[in-house]
Parts: structure tokens; sequence; C-alpha cells
């Protein structure tokens, strides 16, 4: 960005951080009160995959976003990503790439941001329109490429909000459809989650394993006489018992076998 000033060199009065040139490759960095420096503003791709599907896999998008860019003559600096995370507002938190984005963002670093859909930014419409609202105040350009959508225009702006609000409304409707099932197959003994220990799987109906049911009245009694949940696996380790999986018993599945079971016959450790 070429930026002529005659003789007179400008002066800064406080350092405000980055101030985007949507005319330009480059935003400007106040560093001082004496010096400009220029700092190359980035074109980012964003990913997040949270099921082991061709569809969604990174392989895929990152050719949609790198043949996107090709054609339309953005140079793709990056490519940011998040595997194995939902899209649910109460995750965001805990997808780093998301929050990189996010960060460089408020830093005045990114230009444009592409991803290959609107829901794989996210699916609840507080979150992403929070996260436009952003965007716009620091002159980046959103792209989706399914939904054809450019926050640049009013346009844009106004479709993306209509898909966050459509995104959300199916998302609820899919957990309550879950929760739905889940409810009916619980109350008809069918199962609805991995078969849980003491338990074998017919079908959707879940019948009573005795020999696993047996050894964890062992574990509960065991419990009982003060063993700790490390100690009661390195017991069964000892005496050769598997989990339902064949593997190897740990303190976190000992836990969790145990609370299932009780939880799931309404005792309590002291009753067995």
């Amino acid at each position: 960005m070429d930026c002529r000033y005659g003789n007179r060199k400008p002066r800064v009065v406080k350092c405000i951080g980055f101030i985007p040139d949507m005319s330009s490759k480059y935003s400007i960095l106040f560093v001082n009160s004496d010096s400009i420096m220029e700092v190359k503003m980035k074109n980012i791709g964003y990913i997040r995959n949270s099921r082991l599907s061709q569809e969604n896999s990174v392989e895929t998008q990152t050719k949609l976003i790198t043949d996107f860019c090709n054609n339309n003559e953005i140079h793709l600096d990056e490519i940011i990503c998040d595997e194995g995370i939902s899209g649910s507002g109460e995750k965001t938190n805990k997808r780093d790439g998301y929050n990189s984005v996010m960060e460089m963002i408020n830093n005045g670093e990114i230009k444009t941001l592409v991803v290959i859909s609107i829901s794989r930014w996210g699916r609840n419409l507080g979150e992403i329109y929070n996260s436009v609202q952003i965007m716009e105040k620091n002159k980046v350009q959103f792209l989706s490429i399914k939904e054809n959508v450019d926050t640049s225009s009013v346009y844009g702006r106004f479709t993306l909000s209509l898909l966050g609000s459509l995104y959300e409304m199916e998302l609820e409707l899919i957990k309550e459809r879950v929760k739905d099932t889940l409810k009916v197959k619980k109350e008809n003994n069918k199962v609805y989650s991995p078969t849980p220990f003491g338990y074998n799987r017919n079908g959707d109906d879940l019948i009573e394993n005795k020999k696993e049911k047996r050894l964890l009245r062992k574990m509960i009694r065991l419990k009982n006489d003060g063993l700790s949940y490390g100690e009661i696996s390195k017991y069964l380790i000892k005496n050769r018992h598997k989990t339902k999986s064949s593997g190897k018993w740990t303190r976190q599945n000992v836990y969790s076998v145990m609370k299932t079971f009780v939880k799931n016959e309404k005792i309590t450790y002291q009753t067995c």
C-alpha cells in the first residue's frame, strides 16, 4: 500500500492497533508516535469436521476451499482446522482453530475468511451473528461457498442471518428427536447407547449378562471395603477380567461402569 505524505511525516497521537484497509492487502499498524508499519492481511480458510464422513472430511473441505480461491483469484495464505469438534454453541470454547481465527480478526490480520458452509463455522445463531458483527467491525469479508454468501454486501449479511436461524432450528429439532428416541428406547429396555457392562445386546434389546453383573457387584463390594477405583482396576487386571470390549481396565472405566450400574439398578454402594 502506498502512503504518500510528501515531505511531512505523520504523527500518531496514540497507539490504536490495526486499521484494516479494504482497498489493499495490507493493514496499518501504529507502532508508536513516530512510525507506521504495514502488516500483510491474510486470506484464511477455516474447516471443521465433527464426523468421520467423506463429505465433511478435512481433505474434502481443504480441496473445496482451495479450488474456490483459485477460481476466484483469491490468494489463500492459510487454512485453519478444528478436527472432531462439534459446531454447537456450547462447544465453541473448545474450538482452538475457531478461537485462533477470531483472535486474528480482532488483531486486524485477516482480510477474507472462507468456509465451505455456514454450518462449518457454527450452528448457533448467536455465535454466528456475534462473529459476523466482529468481522464487519474489522472489515473482514466472510465467504461461504455452499450458500454463496458474501458479507461484503447487504444481501449477503441478510442471507447469513437467515441461514443461521435455519441452521439453529435444524439443530434444535435434531436434539429433540434424539431425546424423544432415547426416552422411548430406555422405557422399553432397548439399547440407546453403547451396550452397558452387565448386559448383552440382542438387536435393540438388552439381555442381562449374569457373569458381568456378578463382577459389578464384586467391584462395588471392593469399593465398600475402602478400595479406590484405581485399586479396583488393578484387582480386575490381576484376576484377568476384561472390559466389554476385551480391553484393559483403568480407573476411569471402572468409575464409569460402576456409576452406570448404580444408576440403572437404582442401588447404593452399601446394598451390594
